[in-house]
């Protein structure tokens, strides 16, 4: 029996996955301590696991950092990076340590952001518990083979591709990102006493593994990628929402599901109100989940009546709603993108703030679907790439393709084992790029 620390940020979209986790290592005789957000208690303790509730939880989580004018890129994700995670690294960091140390703690779990359990290890192995991170966004570590996380742009053809990801990595990590790299730098030497190089982005390589819940045919090549990271396949979908009185399996008419996820879901009229107008007249089923709000919010946001081809509820079994969809519309969230393509259902993306932008590229990039890379795209655009998709059978066989990769997967497994062998191992994990050396 092993003693787990799961840590994570106050958003469902990091928890939920996590409580997946924490649920099989549970089942298996682990005892898992979950440091969290106390809204999500009555989850863990149903899990099995001992809910840890966070120091600052009296206080209102943060709101969504919007950026204004829907900009993105990497100066959008680091504000959001230093505004959500940043900002309570020190008394994250001193909370894991405190609670590792009383419970006697063999492996710290942890999503990448929540950095103050990223940072532990920096700490020497001797004196800390394992740390892996999980990675429930695309891969962020710089590379001569990819530009700069936060762009949206894949590769191009070499030799051009390292010349240009060389000269935009100099930009953002001198010009655009130096201010918030110099204060991670300082927070992560005065709290560990260790010097940190490379991209603002690559502090996530702090633990002694990093298992990303993908597959590499979604992720860009890396010759250079750490030995610290694993590909161990997509989570499943959490058991969600319940099949509702109108679901009818004898109606053959193909659906078409949209979601704005679970995160940035508080203006639907960002896409789920778009693209109920740009199907109402199409020969489809247009099936919506809000990933939270009251679905009374989306007809609030229509306008009135929705059109009788629109059926909108919280959540939804995904086992049985992605089994019958045609096309997934989707602003870009990491665990839909993945969940679609678990069941090879193509995509229509359309988002470019948080990791949005970076998702959604590489769904244009693997062939999985089309990114309309607009915040708020037109009904017309909408309509016209559902179209194309579904008349594209190019985009559903690539879809098909990842659909193969993920199910040759088994993530629980893999991480349960990974756990196993950093707990098992006393030795310091390869070098990785970024670098740490002790005062």
């Amino acid at each position: 029996m092993a003693r787990i620390l799961i840590t994570s940020a106050r958003q469902a979209g990091f928890v939920l996955p996590l409580l997946q986790i924490a649920r099989a290592l549970v089942a298996r005789g682990d005892e898992v301590t979950f440091l969290t957000g106390s809204e999500f208690s009555e989850r863990i303790e149903a899990a099995g696991a001992r809910f840890a509730r966070l120091p600052y939880d009296d206080e209102a989580p943060p709101a969504a950092v919007r950026p204004a004018g829907n900009r993105s890129g990497p100066k959008e994700i680091a504000r959001l990076l230093e505004r959500l995670f940043l900002d309570p690294i020190e008394v994250d960091h001193r909370t894991v340590l405190s609670l590792s140390a009383s419970l006697g703690i063999d492996a710290v779990i942890s999503e990448p952001l929540f950095v103050g359990s990223s940072i532990i290890g920096l700490l020497p192995r001797a004196e800390r518990p394992a740390v892996l991170s999980v990675g429930f966004f695309p891969l962020p570590f710089s590379s001569p083979d990819t530009a700069p996380y936060g762009l949206g742009m894949p590769p191009i053809d070499e030799p051009l591709n390292t010349i240009r990801n060389g000269l935009l990595r100099f930009g953002t990590d001198v010009g655009v990102l130096g201010g918030v790299r110099r204060r991670f730098a300082a927070e992560v030497r005065r709290l560990t006493g260790a010097t940190v190089r490379g991209s603002l982005f690559d502090i996530a390589l702090s633990p002694d593994a990093f298992a990303q819940l993908s597959v590499p045919q979604f992720e860009y090549p890396h010759r250079d990628l750490s030995p610290k990271v694993r590909f161990v396949g997509p989570l499943p979908p959490p058991p969600l929402g319940v099949l509702p009185a109108w679901w009818d399996y004898g109606d053959r008419t193909p659906i078409v599901h949209v979601t704005q996820g679970t995160y940035a879901n508080a203006d639907p009229t960002e896409l789920i109100v778009p693209t109920i107008r740009a199907l109402a007249d199409e020969p489809v089923r247009v099936v919506a989940t809000t990933g939270g709000p009251p679905p009374e919010t989306i007809a609030a946001a229509y306008g009135g009546p929705l059109p009788a081809n629109a059926f909108v509820e919280r959540f939804l079994p995904y086992e049985h709603l992605l089994a019958a969809s045609s096309v997934v519309v989707t602003s870009g969230g990491f665990g839909t993108v993945h969940h679609a393509l678990r069941w090879g259902v193509p995509l229509v993306v359309s988002g470019t703030t948080e990791d949005k932008a970076e998702v959604n590229a590489r769904v244009a990039w693997a062939g999985v679907g089309v990114d309309l890379k607009q915040q708020r795209p037109d009904p017309a655009a909408i309509r016209a790439a559902v179209r194309t998709v579904r008349a594209d059978s190019s985009h559903r066989r690539a879809a098909t393709r990842i659909a193969s990769a993920i199910a040759a997967t088994d993530p629980i497994r893999d991480l349960a084992a990974l756990v196993d062998e950093l707990i098992a191992t006393k030795q310091t994990a390869p070098p990785a790029p970024l670098t740490a050396r002790r005062r």
